[in-house]
């Protein structure tokens, strides 16, 4: 079965929603409406990321497509309403969208998470991934239902493997490149009926926001997590490194290495880490 949709965005950036809504355009759907909160809290004066995202995706949005600013989750179905869409599809988004609105669509609502759920529930999947060493850097689309990340899976897959020193841009890079055929393939699926296949909860794991105390280094944990720590430390603060006194002097360590490497070494609870490269603090 085939059918041109007219599709509803709801993101937080002109780089999320053009990746989308190009996706759309090009297996033959409509964009026809993006949605962006308006600050992290529903009610709220909007913080200054977000606004910064709000005026970026107004200066870049395409001829032809609306865009709704609602204050809060309850404005959502009333302004949805007069866009008559057959698909809702969500990649980010500051509030939990209420049930009305999740089942206003002909075809319902779908959520793209990244990560292999049901694997890291929650608005921060790609950080813990980086801080417990995984390998690759995985994508779902489900159905989304109240339960948060929780919905049916319609497809999943990775996205690419997950460099040691990992960058936002290399993660979107890797968005960029596979997300296309997982949206396409779940959509294909939600035009045959496929209602997606159930979340094993028992393998349910949770990714809520990075605590305090990733910013906190200590050498009493094992090597691999403090060298993971360093690494999900400098993926949050871009080229900033965790800083510790080391020999007497106060430095950023930038990288570290679990194999032996020339440059000073660090004693950890199971054994020796060597640190690769390093700045003055």
């Amino acid at each position: 079965m085939s059918a041109r949709l007219r599709v509803a965005i709801a993101s937080y950036g002109p780089n999320q929603f053009a990746l989308i809504s190009t996706t759309l355009a090009a297996f033959g759907h409509e964009p026809a409406v993006y949605l962006m909160s308006r600050s992290m809290r529903p009610n709220s004066p909007p913080e200054s990321d977000v606004f910064d995202g709000i005026t970026a995706t107004i200066s870049a949005i395409p001829a032809g497509i609306g865009l709704l600013l609602p204050s809060g989750p309850a404005d959502l179905h009333p302004m949805m309403g007069g866009f008559a869409v057959d698909l809702l599809v969500v990649f980010g988004f500051n509030w939990r969208i209420p049930a009305d609105v999740i089942s206003a669509p002909r075809f319902g609502t779908l959520n793209i998470h990244p990560s292999l759920l049901p694997r890291y529930r929650g608005p921060s999947p790609i950080p813990w991934a980086i801080r417990n060493g995984d390998k690759e850097l995985g994508v779902t689309i489900h159905r989304m239902t109240e339960t948060m990340d929780g919905g049916p899976i319609l497809t999943q897959g990775s996205v690419g493997d997950l460099p040691e020193v990992v960058s936002h841009a290399d993660t979107w890079r890797m968005l960029e490149s596979g997300l296309p055929a997982l949206l396409s393939d779940a959509i294909s699926r939600v035009l045959k009926g496929d209602e997606g296949v159930p979340q094993r909860e028992e393998a349910v794991s949770h990714a809520p926001f990075p605590p305090a105390e990733w910013n906190q280094l200590s050498w009493d944990q094992s090597r691999r997590d403090a060298h993971n720590q360093i690494r999900v430390f400098r993926f949050l603060h871009g080229s900033a490194g965790p800083v510790v006194e080391l020999d007497g002097r106060r430095i950023q360590i930038l990288r570290t290495s679990l194999s032996e490497r020339r440059g000073p070494v660090v004693q950890c609870a199971d054994g020796p880490l060597w640190i690769s490269d390093h700045a003055p603090a």
